[in-house]
């Protein structure tokens, strides 16, 4: 077999075989014991050998599937990387051992025969039978029909007839494979009938008919010699079963290595792409490892290396077609879920890769029950759906999106119950935004942005609305940089601080700068030792200059102050931050977490600063630092005409330091706050209730009445 595979090879180097040369049929003749075979997966993608069918114009392949449920023969008309843009056409040429209609007279083989009969007839279930208008009125084909009613009252299964549901048509499946070419043979022989008023007619004629009988009976004598494994080639069918059995065990072990290496999200390929060599990825590398222990590899890899066989299946194409077969399979069953559940909730979030393409991630969040197992809980799950890569962020583009995507996924808008984006303009605008245009379309999608994200927004407010704000967070990420920016200081500073290091701080998770005020916080005098130390042993003038004006700016009160301030408040919003971001938070103690913020941060307006005051006296002392505010130049505003007021600057600068900058930190944290947690206070004023279901039986009629009034 491998000779012919490698002459013809070498006489058709590239174009392939034709249909109409006297080599494709000698293929075809052999094609049924050799290891031309592919397998057919869930999602109708066929995985060809490179050298024999991505070049060949129409091959006959024998192929079957993963759970070896059934066997096809395939007339493929394209190569494999153009078959999914021909999907007409394949399902014009493929043979189906299900469907009758497939079974023209040109294809079927005595081959073709064996494998169809050793399935059977099929008939699906639960099948919708579109109606057809035949002399003014609508009929349909009905099971009845696979039913005869003796006149002695017993029930009689037709076994032989068969429904195509690509034609809506009925054969008989016997007569369809065995009958020959005869001028009165009946239509269910042929192309099928679905003449539906005179169906009962045709059927009772057809099954009393001597050539019905004759084809019943080879039917019958067939399926007694396959069970009894007694046919004539009964040699040929099980060379032809143990190759099957042999790729469909191999096909196994090559998916459960790419679902090994997605799950974690390993690189395939190397720089090579041949088996036994440097650098050639991390999937041929196991393929060699098993191929050590495994039977099944270890056979597959000696016909490799002994040039016995060219058909491997372990080429870049075919990893690519099993990744999307195995994708396509996750998302069929993801959607199910997801249709089980009815009600879902949408997120959605654009961010660029590292190839610098804006990507749109598409989650929908449900509540997962398990509608077959009563005993398990109810989970709320988030799948992830898709990447996009987009050319436009506007919210028309992306709602546009999301539509067709649902639409893809057939997903009924009309059942999404929630939306949750990022802050952004064009996620969360009041008319162009996607919630809005989503809203317009389904008024029940209530949005409700990330809560975390928010949080953090709100601490960015908090610290752009001062400039010595500002100033004291680019202190503490100098004192990062010149720290980290060489191993000479960073040892020097490990030296002196013991307990944390200082850390670099994110501008989008601002709660990372409660960590980098802590270190500071408690390390104050270590901190400023090992500054001391690198202005004595450094030989740079920058470096020393750096160093110098950082034990100025951290040696100051203000900065003290300032440290205390930032620690108390950053600390609080930490663990509302974290808390909201758990798995097990829900509307009601989110409320209640940011209502208590809410409360912290009103509280300590009042009495704040003479707290932080007092801690920065005790840090104050123990460095030997002036507990004193620096009296800074006043600064007088310029009149520009007669009826304005006179400037009457702060002389003091204790008071000028809480006005400017302690009160407007706090007043914009608290003013943001209530601005951006407003919509989720209005959410818990219509669902907060359900949180307390035990508390119902106590509450009177009327407000759950009220309650479920402004849910409608």
């Amino acid at each position: 077999m491998n000779d012919i595979f490698d002459a013809l090879n070498r006489k058709y180097p590239a174009e392939g075989i034709r249909p109409n040369n006297n080599d494709f049929k000698v293929l075809i003749s052999v094609a049924l014991t050799s290891t031309i075979t592919t397998t057919t997966f869930a999602d109708n993608s066929t995985i060809t050998a490179d050298n024999v069918t991505s070049t060949t114009t129409t091959q006959v392949e024998l192929t079957s599937n993963v759970n070896d449920k059934e066997t096809l023969y395939k007339d493929i008309s394209q190569p494999l990387k153009d078959r999914n843009n021909v999907v007409e056409d394949r399902q014009k040429k493929e043979i189906d051992i299900k469907d009758p209609a497939t079974w023209s007279a040109d294809k079927i083989t005595q081959q073709v025969k064996y494998e169809i009969v050793k399935y059977g007839p099929s008939r699906e279930k639960d099948i919708v039978y579109p109606l057809r208008l035949i002399d003014d009125s609508e009929r349909k084909f009905s099971n009845n029909y696979y039913y005869k009613k003796l006149s002695n009252g017993e029930i009689v299964n037709r076994k032989w007839l068969i429904y195509s549901v690509s034609i809506d048509k009925v054969f008989c499946f016997c007569c369809k494979l065995f009958s020959n070419s005869n001028s009165n043979i009946s239509t269910l022989a042929t192309e099928g009938t679905n003449d539906w008023k005179h169906l009962s007619e045709k059927l009772s004629l057809h099954e009393t008919s001597r050539s019905h009988i004759d084809n019943a009976h080879t039917w019958s004598e067939l399926k007694i010699r396959i069970c009894k494994k007694a046919t004539v080639d009964h040699n040929h069918q099980m060379i032809i079963e143990k190759e099957k059995q042999h790729w469909k065990d191999f096909i196994k072990r090559i998916i459960a290595v790419i679902h090994y290496l997605a799950k974690h999200h390993d690189a395939f390929r190397g720089s090579s792409d041949t088996l036994y060599t440097n650098n050639n990825g991390k999937f041929l590398g196991l393929i060699e490892m098993l191929g050590k222990f495994d039977p099944v590899i270890m056979k597959h890899l000696k016909l490799i290396t002994n040039n016995e066989t060219h058909v491997h299946y372990l080429g870049p194409r075919i990893q690519n077609n099993l990744i999307e077969s195995m994708a396509t399979e996750v998302k069929k069953e993801i959607i199910i879920k997801i249709k089980s559940a009815k009600y879902y909730a949408i997120i959605m979030d654009c961010t660029p890769d590292v190839s610098h393409e804006e990507q749109l991630s598409i989650i929908i969040r449900v509540v997962d029950m398990d509608s077959n197992n009563e005993i398990t809980d109810v989970e709320i799950n988030e799948y992830f759906m898709d990447f996009i890569n987009i050319q436009s962020t506007t919210g028309l583009n992306l709602s546009d999106i999301l539509i067709s995507k649902l639409k893809e996924y057939q997903i009924d808008l009309a059942d999404c119950r929630g939306q949750g984006y990022d802050n952004g303009a064009n996620m969360v605008g009041q008319y162009s935004g996607v919630q809005a245009r989503i809203l317009n379309q389904n008024p029940r999608a209530l949005f409700m942005p990330c809560a975390a994200h928010r949080l953090n927004l709100v601490l960015g407010d908090t610290a752009k609305s001062s400039t010595i704000a500002a100033n004291f967070f680019g202190t503490v990420e100098r004192l990062y940089t010149l720290f980290s920016a060489s191993t000479g200081r960073w040892n020097i500073f490990t030296s002196h601080c013991h307990r944390w290091t200082v850390k670099r701080w994110s501008e989008t998770r601002w709660e990372s700068r409660s960590n980098s005020i802590k270190a500071i916080r408690f390390q104050l005098k270590e901190i400023i030792e090992a500054l001391d130390e690198i202005a004595d042993t450094s030989k740079d003038c920058l470096i020393t200059s750096e160093t110098h004006s950082l034990i100025n700016e951290i040696s100051s009160f203000e900065f003290l102050i300032s440290l205390c301030v930032w620690h108390t408040v950053l600390q609080e919003i930490n663990i509302v931050s974290k808390s909201l971001q758990s798995p097990m938070m829900n509307l009601d103690i989110s409320t209640s977490l940011l209502n208590g913020l809410l409360v912290f941060l009103e509280e300590y307006r009042k009495n704040g600063f003479e707290t932080a005051k007092s801690e920065a006296n005790i840090l104050a002392e123990s460095l030997s630092i002036d507990a004193i505010f620096k009296q800074s130049r006043i600064r007088k505003k310029k009149k520009m005409f007669d009826y304005e007021a006179n400037d009457n600057p702060i002389q003091d600068p204790e008071y000028n330091f809480k006005c400017s900058y302690f009160l407007v930190v706090i007043d914009g944290a608290i003013e943001s706050v209530t601005k951006r947690f407003q919509q989720t206070n209005k959410f818990n004023e219509l669902f907060g209730f359900l949180y307390r279901i035990g508390k119902l039986r106590h509450v009177p009629q009327t407000e759950i009445l009220k309650h479920c009034m402004d849910l409608v």
